[in-house]
């Protein structure tokens, strides 16, 4: 029920809203992964008046009470469910690895959505080996599908599958292009935010990651402050509007 009512509102959202589009300002959509870790920063994010995607890793000590928050406040949130990485063992930190069974891995992911009431879809936490298994991101997808939730992949690794295993699931679905703050530099995040934007000037539209970390806040709120009448800052739920299957890219 829940899959059929999300996939009319976007298809709804999908058709009366592509033939402007293209007049329209790109879409910018930035998400901000690893919360679940502080209350503190988590508050102080919630005050940046910039649409922002939170991006909450389950079971952690405020997991929990982040996504409370950010149902009070109206801010859409995802699952950050770890995934195993080319650098992890069997027994990594990660939920979802490449020797788990199908029905296992659908049973992971189903528990991880519970744990976070309101959740409107879910992404990677790491993940690079286990988003490059076509066998792995099915049962993902399989799941998040049965759920009637959103798909984004954060592209931890070049090999990934995940976003055409999803576009081709139908699941409304987009991929990370950029990693704004791999470097703790301000400078540096502000010149991966120009490349960000000139991405969404061609295509129409981007996605770009970040974290919650205490300069990316500053880097956050001076987004905020600073002029960009170039772009449109939206939520992911927003940007999949205009793109339920995300966009075609060369």
């Amino acid at each position: 029920m829940h899959w059929i009512f999300l996939t009319v509102i976007i298809c709804a959202c999908f058709y009366d809203r592509t033939c402007a589009f293209a007049v329209n300002k790109p879409k910018v959509a930035i998400v901000v992964d690893d919360f679940g870790f502080s209350l503190v920063e988590a508050k102080k994010i919630a005050d940046i008046d910039l649409p922002l995607t939170w991006a909450i890793i389950p079971y952690k000590s405020y997991s929990a009470k982040i996504a409370e928050m950010a149902r009070n406040r109206g801010i859409p949130f995802i699952v950050h469910l770890p995934m195993q990485a080319y650098s992890d063992s069997d027994k990594g930190p990660f939920l979802v690895g490449v020797n788990m069974s199908y029905n296992r891995i659908r049973q992971v992911v189903r528990n991880a959505i519970w744990s976070l009431p309101g959740t409107c879809g879910l992404n990677n936490h790491r993940g690079s080996r286990a988003t490059s298994d076509r066998r792995v991101m099915t049962a993902v997808i399989d799941e998040i599908a049965a759920e009637g939730l959103l798909f984004l992949d954060s592209r931890t690794s070049s090999n990934s599958v995940a976003f055409e295993v999803a576009r081709k699931a139908g699941v409304p679905s987009a991929r990370n292009r950029v990693f704004l703050d791999g470097d703790p530099d301000i400078n540096v995040m502000k010149n991966r935010f120009a490349q960000l934007k000139k991405i969404a000037k061609k295509n129409g539209g981007a996605v770009g990651i970040c974290h919650v970390r205490e300069n990316t806040i500053i880097f956050l709120e001076s987004i905020y402050k600073s002029a960009h009448p170039d772009v449109e800052f939206v939520t992911v739920p927003e940007y999949l509007e205009n793109y339920p299957l995300g966009i075609e890219e060369e």
